[in-house]
């Protein structure tokens, strides 16, 4: 019996043994599964980051016909806290720039000159931090993403833009250029136009004055500006005297006093610049016996330069005519024109030429 017992022990402690085997065994088939899982997880993210390294390769060559492959990264790595130096297309934006009168923006700090790596500065970098890599590429990725798509035919572009531009600031320039030519020309017409007349003002006042005492047989008379300020643009204001009156305005002057003054103002003018022909219609109106002879002197004066044709219905002026062309209707509807022309020398009248 104690036999048996010592039996039963040992296969009680066998039987324990070989659960706590099974049980070992068990936790070592479930990490075995788990490590199977997760290398199955690791070859798939292995096989899709290959696929990815691999497009990002055949991209980066048909872009910038590089081979990733070929390229010591570590190396270039290192290298990169080289200075910047720009090339020289960049340069010429630049020139392009200052040229349009933007101010050049200014230059990026340069950073510290590294010479070439040692073995152990680039193993150094495969236990770099890659945390803050990552992170600063991410960042880097956003500002691009930030920017929008990439304009392939921007440089064309600028290059159309800058030729439009050129174009109209030549033209531009060249508006500018004919106003201020423009403006030149029109001051020195003014200059010229102010300097005539005030020499043709002056010329016709001395005139006037020395015409209105010739028709009034004395008196006074004048011209004034009424805006001597502005010349070119001002009125005239008719000053007039005659003999036994006071000195006043054309407007307080009777009937056959203003035609008077405006005959002397006429003749004044005249005599700035005399034309060959001048008509003169019922000029003498108003005027009576006394005045229509004066008048009549003063216009034979003048024949002398001028021809003068007088439109009159005066006794006066018709007897102090070289030729007269009346114009009469005996029969109603019937028009006829008769012309006489004085002898002088003779003192009798003659048929004109042409008369009928």
């Amino acid at each position: 019996e104690v036999a048996l017992e010592a039996e039963r022990s040992a296969q009680a402690a066998r039987e324990a043994a070989l659960e706590a085997e099974e049980r070992e065994l068990a936790s070592g088939r479930e990490a075995r599964r788990e490590a199977e899982s997760r290398l199955h997880g690791l070859e798939v993210g292995l096989a899709e980051a290959a696929s990815q390294c691999g497009f990002i390769a055949e991209k980066v060559l048909a872009e910038h016909q590089v081979e990733v492959a070929s390229v010591d990264w570590r190396r270039q790595l290192w290298m990169a806290d080289e200075p910047f130096e720009p090339s020289a297309g960049l340069g010429e934006l630049d020139e392009d720039a200052a040229e349009e009168g933007a101010a050049p923006e200014a230059p990026a700090p340069a950073r510290a000159a590294r010479g070439e790596p040692t073995e152990d500065d680039l193993r150094a970098l495969d236990a770099a931090d890659w945390p803050p890599l990552v992170r600063e590429i991410a960042a880097l990725r956003e500002r691009l993403a930030g920017m929008g798509a990439v304009n392939l035919v921007a440089v064309e572009e600028y290059a159309s833009l800058r030729q439009r531009h050129d174009f109209l600031r030549t033209q531009s320039d060249d508006l500018w250029k004919s106003k201020e030519e423009l403006t030149k020309a029109i001051d020195e017409i003014n200059a010229t136009s102010l300097q005539l007349f005030t020499d043709t003002f002056e010329q016709v006042r001395k005139n006037f004055a020395f015409t209105f005492e010739r028709l009034f047989n004395g008196g006074k008379a004048d011209l004034h500006l009424v805006q001597a300020e502005d010349v070119l643009d001002s009125g005239i204001e008719i000053i007039a005297q005659p003999p036994g009156t006071k000195l006043r305005g054309i407007s307080l002057l009777s009937g056959g006093q203003r035609t008077m003054t405006a005959v002397a103002l006429l003749f004044a003018i005249y005599m700035v610049k005399p034309s060959p022909f001048c008509v003169l219609d019922e000029l003498d109106a108003p005027l009576d016996d006394v005045n229509v002879t004066r008048f009549t002197e003063i216009v034979r004066e003048f024949t002398r330069h001028s021809q003068f044709l007088v439109i009159t219905h005066k006794k006066g002026t018709v007897a102090a005519a070289d030729a007269i062309f009346g114009v009469t209707m005996q029969e109603k509807g019937v028009t006829r024109v008769y012309s006489m022309r004085f002898n002088r020398e003779r003192d009798e009248a003659e048929a004109a030429p042409g008369a009928r």
